[in-house]
């Protein structure tokens, strides 16, 4: 199931900040309002992590350019992958990833 538009909805695709915490077992992904102000809009936590795997798509990193979120879906009951211009990662979770306003 595509869980894009459920997730990210109207906020731009964005990325300000993508974070894995390993201790908490939690992932979030800050969206930006644009590219422009670059205004952080919207959070999306991934939490109940059991596993995170992380692959680069570009052969050569582009540390200049703003990464996006191309896709999020869910593989089955547990596991999630997370498509972005830049990377792939697959968790697999035990609870339901949610949105959080930023402010």
């Amino acid at each position: 199931m595509e869980l894009t538009e459920k997730l990210i909805g109207d906020c731009s695709p964005y990325i300000g900040n993508l974070v894995y915490d390993i201790d908490v077992r939690l992932l979030f992904i800050e969206l930006m309002d644009d590219p422009e102000t670059q205004n952080l809009a919207q959070r999306i936590v991934f939490p109940g992590i059991v596993s995170f795997n992380e692959s680069n798509l570009l052969n050569e990193p582009e540390d200049d350019s703003i990464d996006d979120v191309v896709s999020i879906q869910r593989l089955d009951t547990h596991r999630i992958i997370i498509t972005t211009y830049k990377k792939e990662i697959l968790l697999n979770l035990t609870e339901e990833p949610f949105v959080e306003a930023m402010e």
